[in-house]
């Protein structure tokens, strides 16, 4: 009966009957049980809070909310429940408890990731509540042998920076690139000393001494390469220095024999948009994000 079960929250304790749950909602890797146990674990404990539909210590359905950084009172929402147990209304009981706290914690607004607009999952948001809020899509680009190489500009210079400087730079930045854009995620000086794990990973472009673009561009553990964010100072866009930043870092990812290189973006962004797809890079996976406000 759907009323045995109890909506409770759950602690770092039951991070691998979590696992066990996800692999009854999606198909899931089992190698994968140790390293997504220790992420949830470390999750839990810095902040994030998971519910879970239970009878005793069995798990039929959870929910997790966990914040976003750079979007104050905007929390993540992730979660499902099992096949053998949905359109028994644990779904929606575990949303309710969810928005209940949620509200409690003071957050604004939940968001959430889903692939396709017909899935099951966006379906069941979309009559409860929640809307599209945007749309994103990743591009890629596996031809690195032939790319054009930058227009000299003698008002400018490609630099690097001390992680001591790099990072307000990048921050500055950032802030002067995207502050008025919907798609701004602005980012802490720790969070960035917390991702950046090398300083030369972040490369500005400078008129004398001052950045007014940056590019982040890393190579993952699988070898591949990711650019994100790519920023240019408002007063200065629309003189090709993104292009310049943009062709710098693929000539360094060139020059690691990195393979494929991925970049993600809004597909408003239409001016981004049209500068990848002009030195390559082609489309390869889209997704939304649904949003409920929790404000009164």
């Amino acid at each position: 009966m759907i009323h045995e079960y109890e909506i409770r929250e759950v602690g770092p304790d039951e991070a691998a009957a979590l696992f066990i749950l996800r692999a009854a909602i999606m198909p899931t890797d089992a190698s994968q049980l140790l390293p997504w146990t220790q992420e949830m674990e470390a999750k839990l404990e810095t902040g994030a809070r998971v519910w879970a539909a239970a009878r005793g210590r069995r798990l039929a359905g959870y929910g997790l909310i966990d914040s976003l950084p750079g979007l104050p009172g905007v929390c993540d929402l992730s979660g499902g429940v099992a096949v053998a147990c949905r359109r028994r209304g644990l779904g929606g009981r575990l949303l309710g408890r969810i928005r209940e706290a949620a509200r409690e914690m003071g957050v604004d607004q939940l968001s959430c990731r889903v692939e396709r607009l017909e899935d099951e999952a966006a379906a069941f948001l979309l009559h409860r509540g929640f809307s599209v809020e945007h749309e994103e899509c990743l591009l890629e680009l596996t031809a690195l042998e032939e790319l054009p190489h930058p227009a000299p500009d003698p008002a400018v210079r490609l630099i690097r920076l001390p992680r001591e400087r790099a990072i307000p730079a990048f921050l500055q930045v950032y802030g002067e690139a995207f502050d008025s854009k919907p798609w701004s995620q602005p980012y802490t000086a720790d969070e960035v000393d917390l991702a950046l794990i090398r300083a030369e990973d972040l490369l500005f472009i400078a008129r004398g001494d001052r950045p007014v673009g940056v590019v982040w561009h890393e190579q993952l553990p699988d070898g591949r390469g990711r650019i994100e964010p790519l920023a240019v100072s408002g007063e200065h866009q629309g003189r090709g220095y993104g292009r310049a930043l943009l062709l710098a870092a693929l000539h360094d990812f060139r020059r690691q024999r990195v393979g494929v290189v991925e970049i993600g973006l809004w597909r408003v962004n239409a001016v981004a948009m049209n500068l990848y797809k002009s030195l390559g890079f082609s489309e390869v996976a889209n997704w939304y994000y649904l949003a409920c406000s929790l404000r009164d």
